[in-house]
């Protein structure tokens, strides 16, 4: 754990923060178009079958419809 300005944080959460902040910066930038982006982006949608995350996001989403 850290602490910045008085608040605790896990590393985990820091490493989720930087992987979005670095997906947000890929999509609206011309990155998407490196070769080394692309090889890296296909490796996480590979990886996607795996994750549940969005299966329980789909499912609550359901519900409040």
């Amino acid at each position: 754990m850290i602490e910045i300005l008085g608040i605790k944080v896990t590393y985990e959460s820091l490493v989720f923060l930087a992987l979005f902040l670095g997906s947000e910066v890929i999509g609206a930038s011309k990155l998407k178009d490196n070769s080394v982006v692309q090889l890296i982006l296909s490796g996480i949608n590979a990886l996607k079958p795996l994750r549940r995350e969005d299966d329980q996001i789909n499912r609550v989403k359901d519900v409040f419809k």
